[in-house]
């Protein structure tokens, strides 16, 4: 069987009347085009939505020296030649947690009990890891409350220690617009204490 006949009204036999340039295509297009209007939402709703503007850190996030490790704040010098065979013995002076620092400063010979991701305290340089202390016992054998601790080993200035803006220094800009919002990118905005965000209607895939 022949395929039929096209007449002459066949639109697929006549060609374009007239071509365009791609980039007059689009020059039309965005002629068109209107930006949808924005909109705040919490972070919780901000997932999968389309990031209407750039965002910066007003803030360096950690915004303090911290601790990496649980064990104790030192100024390094202390432990200088510190080992098994030879521990050498700091005074505990308090303690800085999350969210309770240490109010006062700490001298060679003293340490501060730290837990990580608590603030530095004043003075210190570096945290002597748990496992790296021995405390002190009694006549008995028993092991006393803690104010006076050894050190099993030495630290370097800056050991275990998170520096001040080392995840995001202040001015940065963290979000360009028109990123589509993953989950860990609503962490990031988290961590700078933004609480919503502004993004365009609508979702998108993820």
């Amino acid at each position: 069987m022949h395929p039929p006949r096209r007449g002459a009204d066949d639109v697929r036999m006549r060609g374009f009347a007239q071509r365009h340039t791609v980039d007059a295509a689009l020059a039309w297009l965005d002629s068109q085009l209107r930006p949808l209007t924005a909109e705040m939402v919490p972070l919780p709703l901000a997932a999968g939505r389309v990031l209407a503007a750039s965002v910066s850190s007003d803030v360096d996030v950690p915004g303090f020296d911290r601790a990496m490790m649980d064990g104790y704040a030192v100024v390094s010098d202390s432990t200088e030649g510190a080992c098994a065979y030879t521990p050498l013995q700091l005074k505990v002076v308090g303690q800085s947690m999350p969210g309770c620092p240490f109010g006062g400063v700490v001298r060679k010979g003293e340490a501060v009990r730290i837990m990580t991701g608590a603030p530095m305290p004043d003075g210190t340089d570096s945290v002597l890891p748990a496992e790296w202390i021995g405390a002190e016992a009694d006549d008995a054998g028993t092991v006393s409350s803690l104010n006076l601790i050894f050190a099993l080993a030495a630290v370097s200035p800056g050991k275990h220690v998170g520096k001040l803006g080392e995840d995001i220094i202040r001015g940065i800009t963290l979000l360009e617009s028109g990123r589509v919002l993953r989950p860990q990118d609503l962490g990031v905005l988290s961590s700078i204490g933004q609480g919503e965000v502004q993004v365009v209607p609508g979702h998108a895939c993820v």
